[in-house]
């Protein structure tokens, strides 16, 4: 099936704002973990450098939400590490993709 087809989606964004600074989150996800007739992706990496420090993550998206013309995407919505005394959220959708079917 097409959805389990070997893909990854982008997940670059920003952190939420906490102690006066944010930080992106540049990456991509792992490609697909298969879940029953779905599949969910996990999101590892780390934050850019800022306010003297950087943040880790390691989170799994929900399943596959199917979009129109064979695309599809997933939501995400986690914390980062701690790190000089606090932590920032990510959340959002991951960059919509249409797996090439092998």
């Amino acid at each position: 099936m097409a959805h389990t087809s070997l893909h990854v989606h982008d997940h670059t964004g920003i952190t939420t704002c906490n102690d006066e600074h944010c930080h992106i989150h540049p990456g991509v996800t792992t490609p697909p973990v298969p879940y029953g007739d779905n599949h969910y992706h996990e999101i590892i990496g780390q934050t850019t450098y800022q306010d003297g420090h950087y943040h880790s993550y390691r989170a799994n998206t929900t399943l596959a939400a199917y979009l129109p013309n064979g695309f599809h995407t997933h939501y995400a919505s986690f914390e980062t590490s701690f790190a000089d005394g606090h932590v920032h959220s990510i959340m959002g959708y991951v960059m919509p993709v249409k797996p090439e079917i092998e």
